[in-house]
């Protein structure tokens, strides 16, 4: 021990002196040094002899180390009484001391005292005592997280202990403890009769123990909750790293020659071995990293990875020191980065040197680093490093010169991009993020969303939508977005390719809100580990919370499936062959080209990017990056993405060559399958895949395919498909009672309706009751279901007439409780339970509901039939199919094909026409299944299909993306009632569901001649106006399935129709006058509404009036018909003489009867007889809404334009507008009518105008005729214009039902909204407001809008119009029409609005935005339907 000791201070270093005034880099060097020469002696002490090895041949030397057990074996010493240990001690032959050794040996090598510093125990170390070994050390031990498995006993006493101390310690303890140890002592110090100091005392210790429990309480909960806003702030916010940039510059100054030095000793060695023959030597000259340290810019944490994970995203730079304005001073304390390489070229004493120059290197990047933890030490399993994105890096080399006159080969155009190209590529599939292959696929359907809380300003609902990403990096997809809605159903699917690295990693679903014009904002996240998966690859049913700053947003629903990629067995060290798999993963590689035909370029070379298009696609999957100036390129770029069906799938490579200012020319492309890039890769090998590129001269191209199959079993080709109905939900909705009051603020009521949607789609609405709390519906509607899982949301609404409809609650109704499986029943798998009525409550929220819902439903099977699903097939399958199927039918007439029954020729007719499925039968009633494929349409527009009587859409496509060529591939059902009286009605409606409807043709029909058409085949049908022009055409196939349902007289079509009624003649009527006569006429009023009145007769008693009439009865069962017989008087008004009912319900179709309706009163009871005969007509009524968002009651037949009842009076014609519902109304002209053909459209005459001027007036314009030049082109150029609208005033406005108004005129173009202000209380109302507004081809029509300005309820519309601009203004013609003074009727109301147009070309006077000049503006948006708002601000 005293040697050892000795030694070591004869080579400990000497205290070194240093000048106070010495600089830092100087003091760092100096130590250095030190340091270094201070480890000198020590190794030199400790130099490893060397050793020899056994190679197995000739005698066996004794060996130098003897490898035994220390807890086992003896220890052999050395005399001096040493532990032989290492290459310094003696070494034996055998593990046992030789003969010689001192007997001694053992007894002092187990003396403490004796044994060398840390000499291992000669033998085993004993037992640790109990008291050690019980004790707990740690959060592990002492949390018994390690424990194992409690036994049966011991986990309920658990379950008991915990159940104890939450229901009795949490409650008592800790929030009444105190109190009831107050209350005990002082009643304790009571009975001893203590005096009020002993109060005191216990009145002290009770508040103290208050205050350092409540202390500690808001001390922790705070830290906890700054802890977890911490962890939210984290996954959006990168945290700065200036506390470790200040050490790194400290540190750096100290560090960088010693890694310096150690870089350079390791890379002289791989120069030594790498010189090659004809150079003397390669060394480092110079090499430092400089003066200035590395900069962390950001460190972004993901708060979210398990616990044994740590995932930063580090963004690091490198930047050298500017040394071009500093002093000689400072330089000498500066450096930037330089290595120079000393290249010694020839032999012997004719050596030159060359130096190459790399200095001043700046790097750039983000870098990912995972790190896995573990228990034992050093604590970190793997550290995985990758940059996120490409890294930026520049340099100044010189190879030739040095540094006094070499030359930076950055500046020679094209070669520094190069080299940077060459770098990426190397280091792309090892270093850049992902950095492996996939793995497998991940399958994400969304289902819907719950109570999603929204963030827009003011409270709007939002419009939300699911973005997809991993760890909350680039999104990877997502869903559409659902607009107004709290409770979105999105029910879509996507797939997403996984690596290695991305099983640990987080799956992000940010639930964002769509804005149109501005950035999505954040509704929330729901995060889920991604390595769950891998235990249970298949979780359906997940209900997360989604969350956002800590608070729950709402919940989002959706099912994750995993499917690995198949990889192969090894038995025997050699992988056994991959199943054959259809599903899978394509890794295609996109190697190079050569030979490329430069006839493509201006010039000599090309540019040229390759693109790859998968199966037909029109945008790329994956697009390489630019080569510049090259006939043979170099891309190597790896690509992967997920392949359905691998016998269908193609590859399409397309070689452009990108011009900066010109189109792009295809230099050639090639399209091959799949398969044959499979097998030539397999075949051939990767570096002999060559494919010749059709289109050009020449050409050639090197890719690449590797095929990784799924374990799927088939689920992915199943995503699409459509499953046929099992059958239907008949719904009988009666009331609604105590709903929620939207308007009540504003002294209104709601105006609620229900509607029915499955899977997010509406399916069925019903007739909205007007301002009504306890609604009475009394409506029966059929839903088709096509599982027993399903569920149906039954939403009450309250309907607004401007905005959008606002949401009371809703009502679950779940298929399961319907219906249950029937296994032994093939023709009806699923059988009812029966009517099943409820009065469920109506939930706003999660907890929360507001009134109750009253409804009947009951499942109806429908017949389990083959073929309903639709072909899936591609169009090469079909073709062959076809092909096949007329080289039979062209064979030849003669062969006889045989048959159980005998022989049948192939060219019988019979035979041939013979279908398959159910030919015979009453299928009366059924679920019509239709394809909408495709479409050759003139305006971008959704396809609707009502059935039957229905006004709402019971199927509508999404608003097709191309209108030569739109694609849908939709399918959708609805219910037939009777199939000998159904009607099918298509209609193309231009705007989005939920706006205004804007319907450019449609296409009505039986619902047999359409089956007819299109049963089992594609049939074309042609949309087209009222005036026959055509507005398009779409490709539909259809399905039936029958549903034997047994309908209610009135939900039969028989139950509506056209009734005409001949009122004949009167008999025994009550005479009113003094003259004992009257002066009878009659009044019809079918459901409250007057249909129809009489002539008067004079005084008789037994009129005659033979007056016939029609009127159209949307329910026979349920009409209130009745006639009225009055007196009538000059001077007073008329009296009743009496009222009868007529009953229809037992009126039969297509039979004229005549019938006698006694005529009552309540004061001379029954008195007189009316005569009428009627004949009631089956035909469909479809419903229609009014401007008070109700459906009228009685509606319009599909066969008669407007169906309005004969005999309508004043005003029906201004309302056939809102009847028609755009279909087309009769004052406005459809979209779709071609530009050559308005010439030829007279205006209708409730729309006139002429020149403006001081004579001007209604009149004057229809004596004049200026109404349309019938030979002129009245559509403008397209150029840019101004209109000056000035509203001059309206007269003959309706009250609406009130005593008095203040009407104010809404004027919409386009987005835009102008309001003027409200006229006082008249029907006369003048304004004379001037609004300007810009206009272009595109903007044809303005609409407006009267209303009743109300300062406490919401305002009544008093009548609406719409005015074609280029019909009244002429701007093009050869006479130009500039200015004109324009009369309009109203709809829906009545009454005449009196405007002036004004045209301008251009700008005009400097003005460039949209809204030009405005007396009063609205800003973008619905405008409050309440007189209470503000206006918002105009956009810019």
């Amino acid at each position: 021990m005293a040697d050892v000791a000795a030694a070591n201070a004869s080579n400990a270093p000497k205290a070194a002196v240093v000048a106070p005034n010495a600089l830092t880099e100087e003091k760092a060097l100096e130590n250095t040094e030190k340091a270094i020469n201070t480890l000198k002696p020590i190794v030199k002490s400790a130099e490893a002899k060397p050793v020899s090895i056994d190679t197995g041949n000739g005698h066996a030397p004794a060996p130098t180390i003897t490898i035994s057990d220390h807890d086992t074996e003896p220890q052999l010493l050395d005399k001096s009484g040493k532990q032989q240990n290492g290459v310094n001690a003696q070494a034996t032959t055998s593990a046992t001391p030789p003969s010689d050794a001192p007997d001694n040996v053992n007894s002092e090598d187990n003396d403490p005292a004796t044994a060398a510093p840390g000499s291992m125990p000669s033998k085993p170390a004993g037992e640790l005592p109990d008291w050690y070994a019980n004790a707990k050390v740690g959060w592990r031990q002492v949390t018994g997280i390690d424990d194992p498995t409690p036994t049966a006993l011991q986990a309920e006493k658990n379950v008991i202990h915990a159940w104890l101390n939450d229901m009795y310690y949490g409650d008592w303890y800790h929030n009444a403890g105190v109190i009831v140890f107050a209350v005990l002592a002082t009643h304790l110090a009571t009975l001893l009769r203590l005096g009020m100091g002993w109060m005191f005392i216990i009145l002290a210790f009770c508040a103290s123990y208050y205050s350092n429990s409540i202390q500690r309480f808001r001390t922790r909960a705070r830290e906890d909750i700054q802890r977890e806003l911490v962890k939210k702030r984290l996954v959006h916010t990168a945290e700065s790293a200036d506390w470790m940039n200040e050490f790194l510059e400290r540190f750096w100054k100290i560090y960088e020659p010693v890694l310096s030095k150690s870089i350079r000793l390791a890379v002289e060695q791989v120069l030594s071995y790498s010189t090659p023959s004809f150079l003397d030597s390669l060394k480092l000259g110079t090499f430092t990293f400089g003066t200035t340290a590395p900069h962390i810019v950001s460190v972004k944490t993901d708060p979210f990875t398990p616990d044994d994970t740590i995932l930063m995203d580090w963004a690091v730079k490198f930047t050298p020191t500017d040394m071009l304005n500093i002093t000689p001073a400072q330089a000498k304390l500066r450096t930037n980065p330089k290595i120079v390489l000393d290249v010694k070229v020839g032999k012997g004493p004719a050596v030159a040197t060359l130096p190459i120059l790399v200095e001043d290197m700046t790097f750039a990047g983000k870098m990912r680093i995972r790190m896995k933890l573990m228990q034992n030490f050093p604590h970190i399993r793997t550290v995985e490093m990758s940059f996120t994105e490409k890294p930026v890096f520049d340099y100044v080399l010189k190879p030739i010169g040095g540094e006094t006159f070499g030359f930076d080969i950055g500046n020679i155009p094209g070669l520094s991009a190069f080299i940077r190209d060459t770098v990426h590529s190397i280091l792309g599939p090892m270093m850049y993020e992902p950095n492996d292959t996939a793995v497998g696929v991940l399958q994400i359907h969304l289902v819907s969303g719950k109570n999603i809380k929204g963030s827009k300003i003011g409270g709007g609902t939002p419009d939300p939508y699911v973005s997809i990403s991993l760890n909350n990096r680039a999104p990877l997809a997502r869903t559409g977005f659902r607009p107004s809605t709290i409770n979105p159903h999105w029910g879509s699917t996507h797939f997403v390719i996984l690596n290695q690295a991305n099983l640990n990693e987080t799956l992000t679903l940010s639930i964002m809100d769509h804005n149109e014009h501005r950035k999505d904002t954040s509704l929330g996240q729901v995060n889920f580990d991604l390595s769950a998966i891998l235990e249970d690859a298949t979780q359906e049913g997940l209900v997360k919370e989604i969350m956002r700053d800590g608070k729950e947003r709402g919940e989002l629903q959706f099912d994750l499936s995993y499917f690995p990629v198949i990889t192969p067995a090894v038995v025997d060290g050699k992988p056994e062959p991959l199943p054959e798999s259809n599903v899978g993963i394509c890794r295609l590689t996109i190697h190079q080209a050569k030979d490329l035909d430069r006839s493509r370029s201006l010039g000599t070379d090309l540019n040229p990017v390759a693109k790859v298009f998968l199966s037909g696609a029109k945008t790329p999957h994956v697009t390489t990056h630019t080569v510049k100036h090259t006939l043979a390129p170099v891309w190597e770029t790896p690509t992967e993405f997920l392949v359905p069906n691998k016998k269908r799938s193609t590859v399409t490579i397309k070689v452009i060559n990108e011009r900066d200012f010109m189109k792009d020319p295809v230099v050639g492309y090639m399209t091959a399958r799949l398969e044959d890039l499979l097998a030539a890769t397999q075949k051939r090998g990767r570096e002999n895949c060559w494919w010749m590129l059709s289109g050009c001269n020449t050409g050639r191209v090197r890719i690449s395919a590797e095929w990784k199959p799924l374990n799927m079993a088939g689920s992915l080709q199943g995503a699409g498909t459509y499953t046929p109905p099992i059958g239907l939900v008949r719904l009988w909705i009666k009331r609604a009672k105590d709903v929620k009051n939207v308007e009540s603020t504003l002294g209104g009521k709601s105006d609620p309706y229900v509607r029915v949607m499955l899977n997010g789609v509406i399916k069925s609405r019903t007739d909205i009751i007007n301002n009504n709390l306890n609604p009475e519906f009394d409506q029966i509607i059929y839903v088709p279901v096509h599982h027993i899982r399903e569920t149906l949301v039954l939403e009450v609404m309250d309907y607004q007439n401007i905005g959008k409809d606002r949401s009371l609650g809703a009502v679950e109704l779940k298929v399961n409780d319907l219906a249950v499986a029937d296994r032994d029943n093939h023709d009806f798998p699923y059988t009812s339970n029966g009517k099943i009525p409820r009065n469920s409550p109506i939930f706003l929220d999660k907890n929360i509901s507001k009134g109750v819902l009253e409804y009947e439903a009951e499942f109806v099977p429908s017949l389990n039939i083959k073929g309903i699903e639709f072909d899936q097939r591609n169009e090469l399958e079909k073709a062959v199919e076809e092909g096949a199927r007329e080289s039979g039918a062209h064979g030849d007439a003669g062969d006889d094909v045989a048959s159980a029954d005998g022989s049948v020729s192939s060219s019988d007719e019979e035979y041939e026409k013979v279908p398959e499925g159910i030919t015979v039968g009453e299928p009366t009633s059924g679920i019509l299944i239709f394809n909408v494929k495709s479409g050759k349409i003139f305006h971008k527009a959704r396809l609707e299909v009502l059935l039957d009587d229905s006004y709402w859409p019971s199927f509508a496509t999404e608003r097709a993306r191309s209108s030569a060529h739109a694609k849908w591939d939709a399918i959708g059902e609805g219910f037939v009632k009777e199939l000998d009286f159904g009607r099918v009605w298509l209609r193309l409606n231009e705007n989005e569901e939920g706006e205004k409807e804007d319907i450019l043709g449609d296409f009505k029909c039986d619902t047999k001649a359409f089956l007819e058409r299109c049963l089992d085949t594609d049939a074309e049908f042609t949309l087209s106006r009222e005036d026959g022009t055509s507005v398009g055409s779409v490709v539909i196939s259809s399905k039936f399935v029958p549903v034997p349902i047994k309908l209610d007289p009135r939900e039969s079509i028989n139950n509506m129709g056209v009734l005409r009624v001949d009122l004949m003649s009167g008999k025994d009527i009550r005479g009113a006058d003094r003259s004992g006569k009257s002066d009878p006429f009659v009044v019809f009023t079918l459901n409250g509404q007057k249909v129809f009145k009489s002539e008067t007769k004079k005084k008789t008693l037994t009129p005659e009036w033979n007056e016939p009439f029609s009127v159209q009865v949307p329910s026979r069962v349920a009409a209130d018909f009745t006639l009225e017989v009055f007196d009538w008087n000059q001077i007073e008004q008329a009296k009743s003489l009496g009222v009868g009912r007529i009953e229809l319900a037992d009126v039969e179709p297509f039979q004229s009867m005549e019938r006698v309706i006694p005529i009552t009163s309540t004061k001379h009871g029954e008195k007189g007889e009316i005569l009428l005969r009627l004949l009631f007509t089956p035909e469909i009524i479809a419903k229609a809404r009014k401007n008070t968002s109700t459906f009228s009651t009685a509606g319009r037949a599909m066969t008669q334009l407007g169906g309005l009842p004969l005999g309508a009076g004043k005003g029906v014609v201004h309302g056939v507008g809102s009847v028609g519902r755009h279909v087309t109304g009769v004052f406005k002209r459809s979209k779709s009518i071609k530009e050559s053909d308005e010439s030829d459209v007279e205006p209708p005459p409730a729309q006139v105008s002429m020149p403006a001027g001081p004579n001007a007036s209604p009149a004057a314009a229809v004596a004049a005729g200026t109404t349309i030049p019938p030979t002129q082109d009245i559509v403008p150029q397209p150029n840019i214009g101004v209109v000056k609208v000035v509203v001059v005033g309206a007269k003959d406005l309706s009250t609406a039902g009130e005593s008095s108004v203040k009407p104010y005129l809404v004027l919409r173009v386009a987005k835009e909204k102008f309001k003027t202000k409200h006229a006082g209380k008249t029907l006369t109302p003048e304004w004379d407001e001037t609004f300007s507004f810009q206009v272009t081809p595109d903007i044809r029509t303005m609409s407006l809008g009267i209303y009743d300005d109300k300062s406490f309820a919401k305002d009544k519309c008093l009548g609406e119009a719409d005015i074609e601009i280029w019909r009244h203004l002429q701007p093009n013609a050869p006479t130009p029409l500039l200015a004109a003074d324009v009369w309009t009727e109203l709809r829906n109301g009545t009454g005449q609005v009196h405007i002036r147009l004004e045209y301008e070309r251009g700008l005009g006077h400097g003005r460039s935005s949209t809204n030009l000049s405005t007396s009063r503006a609205m800003g973008l948006g619905s405008p409050s339907r309440f007189s209470l708002h503000k206006p918002r601000p105009t956009d810019e």
